[in-house]
């Protein structure tokens, strides 16, 4: 599985250079992402008051399919659940200090920046061009684990 995380801060463009990948590599294999939503509910309505209650997992099902479980710990097991999920690729909203390659989307310093982009170059051909950077990545290996410590990365 391809990895690529795009970083920056609000209204930087970075959901709609989410979804833009997302497009242009489902052409390619099975696209997941994963977006850091540090702060913000878990749920609202029920599916937050089962959660609450106890349940360590609750599935919502409508138009999709929402899995919510407690102590599901970080990034990192995130993608390794895409990728047991058969993903060919994972696209990441955030995560800036992760050890992930990075498109970044605002005047920050960011570790493994690959490209810098503003929202306004956002054309098909330089979207054409990221997916391609993105094709042309190394597989995702997960961080090994340190004895003592479990891979969850927050940020």
């Amino acid at each position: 599985m391809k990895v690529i995380a795009v970083v920056g801060t609000k209204k930087t463009g970075k959901t709609t250079l989410v979804t833009a990948l997302v497009r242009l590599l489902a052409k390619h294999g099975r696209v997941g992402t994963v977006k850091n939503m540090a702060g913000h509910a878990v749920d609202r309505g029920d599916t937050k008051r089962h959660f609450d209650a106890g349940a360590d997992i609750v599935i919502g099902l409508g138009q999709a399919k929402l899995k919510v479980s407690r102590g599901a710990c970080g990034l990192e097991s995130a993608l390794a659940e895409l990728e047991e999920d058969g993903m060919d690729f994972a696209v990441v909203e955030g995560f800036k200090q992760s050890s992930l390659p990075k498109i970044v989307m605002a005047d920050i310093d960011v570790p493994n920046a690959l490209r810098r982009v503003k929202l306004s170059e956002l054309d098909e051909k330089t979207l054409k061009e990221l997916a391609e950077l993105v094709l042309g990545l190394e597989e995702w290996q997960p961080m090994p684990e340190k004895s003592g410590q479990h891979k969850c990365v927050q940020c």
